[in-house]
């Protein structure tokens, strides 16, 4: 035993072989291999240390973060893989020699895109109750990089299912995204999205609105029934209170019509309050006659 624990604190040389693990590639490459994968070394250390060493995994990590181009190759010199590898021994282990290969990698260049973000929600009011404005994304896209042949293919990031019952107050809820599986090579800026509404009771209003005929050729009278349609409006009761016929423009158009047709015209909504949150006819079509003068 003593001269078993003596010989081990002497100094020797052995021969290993380290598999060679490659990470931090550039933002804009997509590692696609190396020249080699493991690398020859002769060390030296003491019994110890080699005993204890043989029982790990020979992996040595190397960085692409130094990695060198030139013209359309890419490579790193003997030199500074030789210091990675050497930075990831215990100190009491020295490299004698080791292979003096240039490694050189294969990369495919990455593309970035900005894709949209929809939401699949489903929103169920309480009666009498309205969304304010728009359902809003923060984010409302994402940034996808990958190769292009994957990411052309994307065209929206849509977030998972949501339905959202007796909704009759604000909602603020985060959803994650529906990343595509089969996109291998793409990475993406965000995982997950919030979705919000802002909802509030409304009141609404009953605006009398006279028919407009327009594109009528000269010479002729053309008369609807009726002649005045009614405008339902909903919103906060404070922005229904100063709205009159006046902020409205209700038309049917003369060169709608066609020979051998129903005297029915559609009726067209051109002019409305942009504040008011729901706005629409209540009849869709009306009918009409013609007088030639």
């Amino acid at each position: 035993m003593a001269w078993f624990v003596t010989n081990l604190t002497e100094n020797y040389t052995e021969n290993a072989e380290f598999d060679l693990q490659y990470s931090r590639p550039p933002d804009s490459l997509l590692f696609n291999g190396a020249s080699k994968k493991n690398i020859k070394v002769r060390l030296r250390t003491s019994g110890f240390q080699f005993l204890l060493f043989g029982f790990r995994n020979k992996q040595v990590h190397l960085s692409l973060s130094s990695l060198k181009q030139k013209g359309t190759k890419y490579y790193i010199p003997p030199s500074v893989y030789k210091n990675q590898i050497e930075n990831q021994l215990p100190k009491s282990i020295s490299i004698l020699d080791m292979d003096r290969d240039t490694l050189f990698f294969d990369f495919r260049k990455l593309y970035k895109r900005e894709i949209p973000i929809t939401a699949n929600v489903k929103l169920n009011l309480e009666p009498h109750y309205l969304i304010d404005g728009t359902l809003r994304l923060e984010p409302s896209k994402l940034t996808v990089i990958g190769p292009k042949h994957e990411i052309d293919s994307l065209q929206f990031i849509e977030t998972e299912s949501l339905v959202v019952p007796q909704l009759k107050m604000d909602f603020n809820k985060k959803l994650a995204l529906r990343l595509p599986k089969n996109l291998k090579h793409t990475r993406y800026s965000h995982k997950e999205t919030t979705v919000s509404v802002q909802v509030f009771k409304f009141s609404e209003k009953l605006i009398e609105v006279p028919v407009q005929v327009i594109n009528v050729p000269e010479g002729t009278l053309v008369r609807t029934f009726p002649d005045r349609v009614s405008v339902i409006c909903k919103a906060r009761l404070e922005d229904l209170k100063n709205i009159s016929v006046t902020n409205f423009l209700v038309v049917v158009d003369y060169a709608e019509i066609k020979e051998g047709r129903d005297n029915i015209l559609q009726l067209k909504l051109l002019k409305k309050p942009d504040h008011l949150n729901v706005v629409e006819l209540k009849e869709n079509e009306v009918e009409f006659i013609l007088k030639r003068e």
